[in-house]
């Protein structure tokens, strides 16, 4: 059936139920969406949605902290312990 065909068969119903399809698609319409809107953080969370993803946004607590001075201290353990040569 093509769309023609579809929009024929709608203009050939009765007003009244020409209105009452109306007002089911927009039902089912709005319900789509409901179900298919992100899930928004809560008001004053400091988690932003950004393309699908929570961010954190808020301060950290020492904006200083650089984890990888600890992994590289890490493998520098790693590699002592194995004698191996770092690449």
């Amino acid at each position: 059936m093509t769309v023609r065909e579809i929009l024929d068969a709608i203009h050939a119903l009765p007003r009244p139920d020409r209105l009452r399809l109306v007002e089911q698609l927009n039902e089912e319409a709005v319900s789509d969406q409901i179900l298919s809107a992100e899930p928004e953080p809560p008001p004053g969370s400091m988690l932003e949605l950004r393309d699908g993803f929570y961010v954190f946004t808020g301060s950290l607590p020492d904006p200083a902290l650089d984890h990888r001075v600890d992994r590289e201290d890490q493998i520098d353990r790693l590699i002592a312990r194995d004698n191996a040569p770092r690449a």
